[in-house]
């Protein structure tokens, strides 16, 4: 099997058999480098290395940077709820 069917794979089965539709080719490299193939966690990371990145060329801007990455995680939090909802209904 080629290595780029290999990490398709890889990225269906951790993303619950689905691939995320924003994800491109260079996301899919990415993903490959990093061994990262959860699409939440990728992006996760993804949002630290430009925090840190960003952290580097604009000291001043860390506190804006910091809400936005607490909203977001909050916001991949509830996801993941939303998720395990859907899976596991409860019984009424």
């Amino acid at each position: 099997m080629g290595r780029m069917k290999e990490v398709y794979m890889q990225i269906m089965q951790e993303n619950m058999g689905k691939v995320p539709e924003e994800m491109t080719l260079a996301d899919m490299a990415k993903m490959k480098e990093l061994q990262i193939y959860n699409w939440e966690d990728y992006e996760r990371e993804q949002e630290k290395i430009r925090l840190f990145r960003v952290k580097q060329e604009n000291p001043r801007e860390i506190a804006k940077v910091a809400q936005t990455q607490d909203f977001w995680e909050e916001e991949i939090r509830r996801s993941e709820q939303r998720e395990i909802a859907k899976r596991y209904p409860k019984d009424k």
